[in-house]
Parts: structure tokens; C-alpha cells; sequence
């Protein structure tokens, strides 16, 4: 296949994609790859490509069974729940150690960032002495998630959120925002589909997350919750209790629709395939608590800009004027200052933290933060990366 279409399609990351075409044409490929970068950026994408290149060797058709996950050479391994767990590593040592099935090489995909140390431990020999043809290629949403050992064995390649326009014109040409609803329209409880340019807005550099909010209704309804619970503010215990219940309300739907479509075109599924569903869906309502929070600190970070004079920076472009009034309401809070902290809170999600817990203190400290905020503190949009002339922050 022409190396130059490899990555045909892919949005965004020219430099990346250049030098994983300049890796394939010349052969000069190194034995572990780190794609490092925001989810939904592509990396995933990318690395089967860039792998089914690999293993084909040149060969078309073994190339494109390769893209579908059909090549047995070319193997994604996916964590057992929050880890990948030294048992898979092994069995991926033992593969690596092994001549290929019928490719030119073997390459395995792993996810960096969800190796503990036993598992990190037990893939290291292999990256420091690589065996045979084998190609490692390791994503994460960080350097900093990676293990120091891992990371300095691998070539780090950086992927960087995706220009909003380039997402936009992308969601434009797949149909997006074709019937849109107005403010005049009738409509039912169910938002309806966004316009490209709001959905590549909220989705903050994702190609994946853009399209979600363009096509998946339980985001619009968690982020019609997170606006009605980030802006009703000093309320009570009991009222915010039940605001947070709401949003894990929208977050259960987003991961319920999840595992259904996980099960979509089962007939008769079997024990894996259901156990596997509900895996999906609890890591898709989890990935919607993240998001929850997410969106609470773009809306206020859309606030700072607004009150920085900005409004043309504002994200969620389709709410404006209610954040406008929020502003006027509030002119003293430090709204920037709130954004931030929500994003301290975020981090809690990783120590296996209740979701329920991180939304109510999450919403009780930023709202004090708002309400109340602290003697020399600055309102300025810099403090949540808003400047005028500059993007909105896109992750």
C-alpha cells in the first residue's frame, strides 16, 4: 500500500503522522513507540494503522485485515478492568519472543498508563533487549502517567488535541447538525442534535468526543444537568445532594446505553459477552462522571472569559447569554479560580473515590469559590488559560 495513504483521514498531528511515515518508508523502526496525548486525539486510530502497516509488510490485503482486527500478528491489548495485569504482560512476552504467524512482524498495543509496577516490571527485560521483529506500541493520555522505566525505552510521539475548525468542517461533511432544532422548534425532553462548530467546541480537541455530543443524546442530557447544577448556586445540603444526584442519573444513562450497544446484534449472548457489556458500561459511566466535572469547568471557565471581557472565547457558544447573566449576577467571583479547583477534584476519581462523594464536595468547594472568593484572589481569565486572542483551552 502507498505509505502516504496510510493515515489517509486522520485529523490533526501532521507532524506525528510524518514521522511514523518517514518510520515505514525508510524501515527504520523502532521496537516501542509511546503515543502520548488527550483521549480521543487519535492515537488509538493511528497506532493499528500505523501496526497493521507494520505486520503487512507491504502487502495490501494483509494491511487492511489488519485495520479490522483481523491479522494475527497485529494484537490491542485491553485491561482487565482499571489494569492490565502481569498474567496478559507475560503472555505478550511469550508472543514477542516468538517468530510471527504469517506477517512481517508482530506489534502489540498497550495501554502505558494502565500497567502497575508488577506488570511494568515484567514487559521491561523485553524493551531493553527486544526479541526478533516484535514492535511495542504503548498509548497514553500522559508522560507523566507512564512509569519512569517504561518511558525512557520507548519513542515518545506527542498527540495534540485537534484544531476546532478542522473538527468542525470533519463533523460538517459526516452530516452533523443536519435538522437541528431551534429555540422555536417543538421539542421533547431529549436534546437534539448540536451543530458541528458547538459539538467540535465541547468535545476541546477530541475528534471522538466531538462526535459523541453530536450523536449521543444521554451527553446532552448530562450536560443539561451540569448547567442547571454549575449555575443554581448557594444552595443547601439536601438541594445539592439532589443536583448531584441528577447528574449521576445522566451519567448511569450514559453507561447503560453503553453496555446495550456493547450487546447490540447479540442474539444469544454468552456469560464473557455480557460480563464484558457491563465492563463497558461501568467504564462508560465512570468516563461520564469525569466528564461531569469536566464540563462544570469549562462552563466556568467560559464565565471567566465573559467576565474578561472575551465572550467570543466562550465554548458553549449556545448558552452565552445565560452565562452572561451569571456574571452580572455574581461580579465579585473568582470564577477562574473555580475552574481550577474542579480540576483537583477531577484527580480524586482515580483513587476509587464514590462519584457521588466527588460531585458534592467538588460543587460545595467551587461553589464556595464562587460565592466567596478568598481575600487578593484574582478574577482574571489567565488563571484558567483564557486570553484574549487565544483558543479556548481544548482538554
Amino acid at each position: 500500500m502507498d505509505r502516504a495513504a496510510t493515515f489517509t483521514g486522520i485529523l490533526g498531528n501532521e507532524a506525528a503522522l510524518r514521522l511514523l511515515e518517514r518510520a515505514l518508508a525508510s524501515g527504520e523502526v523502532s521496537h516501542a513507540y509511546l503515543f502520548h496525548g488527550p483521549p480521543g486525539v487519535g492515537k488509538w486510530t493511528v497506532a493499528r494503522r500505523f501496526g497493521a502497516a507494520l505486520v503487512a509488510g507491504g502487502d495490501g490485503g494483509a494491511e487492511e485485515r489488519a485495520r479490522r482486527g483481523l491479522h494475527p500478528d497485529l494484537s490491542e491489548v485491553e485491561p482487565e478492568g482499571a489494569f492490565t495485569t502481569i498474567g496478559q504482560v507475560r503472555e505478550v512476552v511469550r508472543l514477542a519472543a516468538s517468530r510471527p504467524f504469517e506477517g512481517a512482524r508482530r506489534v502489540f498495543i498497550l495501554q502505558a498508563d494502565t500497567l502497575n509496577v508488577q506488570a511494568a516490571n515484567a514487559l521491561l527485560k523485553t524493551l531493553e533487549e527486544p526479541e526478533g521483529e516484535a514492535v511495542f506500541v504503548l498509548l497514553a493520555a500522559s508522560r507523566e502517567g507512564v512509569l519512569p522505566t517504561i518511558l525512557s525505552r520507548a519513542q515518545a510521539v506527542r498527540f495534540n488535541p485537534v484544531p476546532r475548525r478542522a473538527v468542525a468542517e470533519f463533523l460538517a461533511e459526516r452530516g452533523v447538525g443536519v435538522g437541528v432544532a431551534t429555540e422555536d422548534s417543538e421539542s421533547d425532553a431529549t436534546p437534539p442534535s448540536v451543530e458541528p462548530g458547538l459539538a467540535a467546541a465541547l468535545g476541546r480537541g477530541s475528534v471522538g468526543l466531538s462526535l459523541r455530543y453530536a450523536e449521543e443524546p444521554e451527553l446532552g442530557e448530562l450536560r443539561e444537568a451540569v448547567f442547571e447544577t454549575g449555575f443554581s448556586l448557594g444552595r443547601d445540603f439536601e438541594e445539592r445532594s439532589r443536583a448531584v444526584g441528577e447528574i449521576t442519573a445522566r451519567a448511569e444513562a450514559v453507561g447503560s446505553a453503553r453496555e446495550a450497544s456493547f450487546l447490540a446484534g447479540m442474539e444469544d449472548p454468552d456469560r464473557r459477552a455480557r460480563e464484558g457489556a457491563k465492563r463497558a458500561g461501568r467504564a462508560a459511566r465512570d468516563g461520564a462522571v469525569r466528564e461531569a466535572l469536566d464540563l462544570l469547568a469549562l462552563a466556568y471557565r467560559d464565565a471567566a472569559a465573559v467576565g474578561a471581557g472575551a465572550p467570543e472565547l466562550v465554548a458553549n457558544a449556545d448558552r452565552l447569554e445565560e452565562i452572561r447573566r451569571n456574571v452580572e449576577e455574581y461580579p465579585e467571583a473568582d470564577w477562574a479560580a473555580a475552574a481550577i479547583a474542579l480540576g483537583e477534584e477531577r484527580a480524586a476519581l482515580a483513587y476509587n473515590v464514590s462519584p457521588e462523594a466527588i460531585l458534592e464536595v467538588a460543587l460545595s468547594r467551587t461553589q464556595r469559590r464562587i460565592l466567596a472568593p478568598s481575600p487578593g484572589s484574582s478574577t482574571s481569565a489567565s488563571r484558567a488559560g483564557v486570553r484574549r486572542g487565544s483558543a479556548t483551552p481544548e482538554s
